[in-house]
């Protein structure tokens, strides 16, 4: 029952962003980005203003969001973010008419992981000593609810979009995994999670099931409790488990 619990609050978030981005609502879709309150601290702290188009509410959300995962990890990511869904849907398209496509090796993924951190790095310097939003041209998020609207950049951001695409086929959770600022953020708070799955060793059969069905490539058969950063308590490695009980969602 969790799998299609969790494809209708996908669903409902992701119609939720294309409403906003319709026009419809009292609020644009920018002012429900979390990342939005990472932008906006900057400048409340130095002059008591948001950034550019920001607004209390990014700011609120981001808060919300940042108890959440030290409550449950990352499952803003895998239950609620709007690029995650996207992601994962491309990934799942992926496996249905590829299986066996190239992805990159183990040994390459553990570091290409790390490049969120410098991609953050970067976002918040230019956003933070300029005072504008320099990341919409870039933003998987921005570019297509937005329609290519006030900032993008014409080809270079249709070129982005294409690289989120594409990378999202080959490689499970492309932009989640590699480059997504908000998940460089959440990180550190992501290893508290309070509440995460483990792993019975006693029971398990090491059948490795559960790290096939993992999106981020984790490997809940060789842990006793997944702490990972990139785990969004999606349950899809609970759920395929043949032994009840094996892999459970518990508090820390």
């Amino acid at each position: 029952m969790t799998k299609p619990l969790r494809y209708l609050i996908q669903l409902y978030f992701l119609g939720s962003i294309i409403y906003l981005a319709l026009g419809f609502g009292s609020n644009k879709f920018e002012a429900f980005c979390p990342f939005g309150g990472v932008e906006a601290l900057y400048g409340l702290f130095t002059t008591g203003n948001f950034t550019c188009a920001l607004a209390p509410l990014n700011l609120s959300i981001f808060l919300a969001v940042l108890v959440l995962t030290i409550l449950s990890k990352r499952t803003f990511c895998g239950w609620v973010c709007p690029l995650g869904t996207i992601s994962e849907w491309i990934g799942r398209f992926g496996d249905k008419v590829w299986p066996k496509r190239p992805r990159f090796p183990k040994s390459a993924d553990k570091y290409l992981r790390l490049i969120r951190y410098p991609v953050l790095a970067v976002i918040l310097y230019y956003t933070y000593t300029i005072g504008d939003l320099v990341f919409r041209a870039y933003d998987p998020f921005y570019i297509p609810f937005s329609g290519l609207g006030h900032e993008t950049m014409g080809m270079t951001s249709v070129a982005v979009m294409v690289v989120f695409v594409v990378g999202a086929f080959f490689q499970p959770m492309f932009f989640c995994r590699y480059f997504c600022p908000l998940a460089a953020v959440l990180d550190p708070f992501s290893k508290v999670g309070l509440i995460a799955i483990k792993r019975n060793t006693e029971t398990c059969t090491d059948c490795a099931l559960c790290n096939q069905k993992c999106h981020f490539g984790i490997e809940p058969m060789a842990l006793n409790r997944v702490s990972h950063r990139d785990c969004v308590n999606c349950l899809e490695c609970v759920e395929v488990c043949p032994v009840e009980g094996c892999l459970e969602l518990k508090v820390l």
